[in-house]
């Protein structure tokens, strides 16, 4: 056996091994101008950056989150609506009359109601401002209101005799306003309201003869029938 070890292992029994590197640090290989042409990505940056925040949206819209969490925000969500809800009920609540309930149907009712109240209030005010422009209107030109009284004893047909008078204002221009009548077969009395473009005497004359000019004609055919 010693010859055999003797014969195998001839001069140096060692094996030499390069020594081991103790340092973390790899050496530094420079690379040459081509190389990092060749290696370099031709896109621009920004273009690169757009890909990447575009993945990463995509990747954050396709997640779904929790029923947890979408509840909680469901319930927030609802809490505020009614919160903003009485707010507003309030301030309706605020420009309603004393003493009004702060339930919601009072509310709505006392608003509906008082809002039917301004409007016909408005109607109202927009009635007598146009009745006071008219009135103004026709006091610059020479006309105005005019109160015409018809008094006539034993009438042959007051119905007819009120017509005549109508048809004579239509014809003149007169707005009549107001009417107030009464017919009997001793008496005919009526006043007149009218709103006229001309003076209120000329007015009332004209309607006097018409009266006069009806009664007549009334007179003469009731004894032309008799």
């Amino acid at each position: 056996m010693d010859h055999f070890f003797q014969e195998q292992f001839h001069g140096d029994i060692f094996w030499y091994t390069p020594p081991v590197n103790q340092s973390a640090f790899v050496p530094y290989v420079s690379h040459s101008d081509n190389k990092v042409k060749d290696g370099c990505n031709p896109r621009n940056s920004n273009k690169r950056m757009i890909e990447f925040l575009k993945k990463n949206w995509c990747t954050e819209v396709g997640k779904q989150e929790p029923d947890t969490v979408r509840c909680q925000r469901h319930m927030f969500n609802e809490r505020m609506r009614r919160m903003k809800e009485r707010q507003n009920y309030m301030a309706l609540h605020s420009l309603l009359p004393h003493r009004t309930k702060s339930d919601k149907n009072t509310i709505v009712q006392t608003a509906m109601k008082t809002i039917q109240e301004l409007h016909c209030n408005k109607k109202e005010l927009e009635r007598r401002n146009y009745e006071l422009v008219e009135a103004k209107t026709g006091m610059d030109v020479g006309g105005g209101t005019k109160i015409i009284r018809v008094n006539i004893d034993n009438p042959i047909s007051g119905i007819d005799s009120m017509a005549a008078v109508l048809r004579c204002l239509k014809k003149m221009g007169s707005i009549t306003r107001r009417i107030q009548s009464q017919f009997s077969h001793q008496k005919l009395s009526a006043v007149i309201d009218v709103e006229t473009q001309i003076g209120g005497d000329e007015v009332e004359n004209a309607v006097h003869e018409t009266l006069q000019e009806v009664e007549r004609k009334l007179v003469s055919n009731y004894r032309e029938s008799y």
